[in-house]
């Protein structure tokens, strides 16, 4: 019977390689040259896929799948490393703050303290949201401070595409984030005209937890009709 192909050699022996072994040698190089670029196209279907990107959990406690959170800055920043950036977006994701609640997303996966994962930031998901038995909107917004939910508004940057028609002012449904900005609108404040044609006017933003429309800055209007 022939010997083991895959016999170690000991120092001084002569080396002779059988076929079998030479092969296997050969083999095990492809499958490694595979997977490294089945990485490499992981990667970068994750960042064609710009919808999705990978979330670490900053916030000090585990959350669910479907939990949302706000998103600092990279934890790569191309000054850290150009290559690690361009490959990979990986943000630090924090329990929502006023200054970051129109940059967020809602989690894939339930995540442990510290730990990374992916979450959607564009597109339809499923997530829960905190209404008004009486009065369902049309949309949905960050809630400052909560992770559990997205608050139910008439004006905010995520669609609400369905949400259960019964329950409790906590219920499921499936809506779809946009980085347009749905909660600003213009106030137009005077019907006279400037020496150019512009009306004067303030862009506003709905404020859910105040009840109130807030003037984020001044700016001029055409009327399109004239």
């Amino acid at each position: 019977m022939p010997g083991d192909p895959f016999k170690n050699v000991t120092p001084g022996q002569r080396l002779e390689i059988p076929a079998a072994a030479y092969n296997a040698f050969l083999d095990a190089a492809r499958q490694a040259r595979g997977n490294l670029h089945d990485t490499d196209r992981d990667a970068n279907a994750l960042m064609r896929q710009s919808g999705i990107v990978r979330v670490r959990n900053t916030t000090g406690a585990d959350l669910n799948r479907f939990a949302v959170v706000s998103l600092n800055a990279p934890i790569i920043t191309p000054a850290d490393n150009l290559q690690e950036f361009q490959n990979a977006v990986i943000f630090d994701g924090v329990v929502p703050t006023a200054v970051l609640k129109e940059r967020f997303a809602v989690l894939l996966e339930p995540l442990a303290a510290d730990a990374t994962g992916r979450a959607v930031v564009s597109g339809v998901t499923v997530v829960k949201v905190r209404v008004d038995p009486a009065q369902l909107y049309d949309f949905a917004a960050v809630e400052v401070g909560e992770t559990g939910w997205l608050r139910n508004v008439p004006h905010g940057t995520a669609r609400v595409l369905w949400v259960q028609s019964s329950g409790s002012v906590e219920r499921w449904a499936v809506v779809r984030l946009d980085d347009g900005d749905f909660q600003a609108h213009v106030l137009v404040t005077s019907n006279a005209p400037d020496a150019d044609g512009y009306f004067p006017g303030e862009v506003q933003r709905y404020d859910p937890a105040m009840k109130t429309w807030q003037t984020l800055f001044a700016c001029k209007v055409v009327d399109v009709n004239q």
